[in-house]
């Protein structure tokens, strides 16, 4: 049976240390595979020569790997995003915070106003809403008394 070579699986390692490497006796071939959290090892990329010949795995299979990783990015970049979505996100927690204060002093306001004019002596301090006069159902008891005077 056959091994892959340490520098290889080293390599290998440092792209992901999820990666492995093994000979597979079904196909006659080298099988790269990715360790999944859950259900085991998954077959990535078969090593093959040219026609479907067998080789040994060497670093134009890392090159392969490398180029197919989508998420392959520096750390300098890597840690540029995460920097900037933090701070997108205190920014928005902060408004946040501002936002539900206001909200929970908005409709107190209007209990808030009489008590602190009393206290601040400044007067009765109005209403904050329209006063309505109520007009007068039949006669009153001036008006009675005129008509029962004439």
């Amino acid at each position: 049976m056959y091994t892959p070579d340490r520098v290889f699986l080293n390599d290998l390692k440092k792209l992901d240390p999820k990666l492995g490497c093994y000979f597979e006796k079904n196909h006659d071939h080298f099988v790269i595979t990715y360790e999944r959290a859950v259900g085991g090892k998954v077959p990535v990329l078969l090593v093959e020569g040219e026609g479907g010949s067998f080789r040994h795995p060497n670093q134009r299979d890392i090159t392969k790997l490398e180029e197919s990783d989508t998420h392959k990015q520096s750390m300098k970049s890597r840690l540029n995003a995460t920097a900037t979505y933090m701070e997108r996100v205190r920014e928005k927690k902060k408004k946040e915070a501002k936002d539900n204060i206001r909200d929970m002093t908005k409709d107190d306001k209007r209990q808030i106003g009489p008590r602190m004019a009393r206290l601040t002596n400044q007067g009765k301090f109005n209403s904050t809403f329209r006063r309505i006069n109520l007009k007068k159902k039949g006669k009153s008891v001036d008006e009675l008394q005129n008509a029962a005077d004439n």
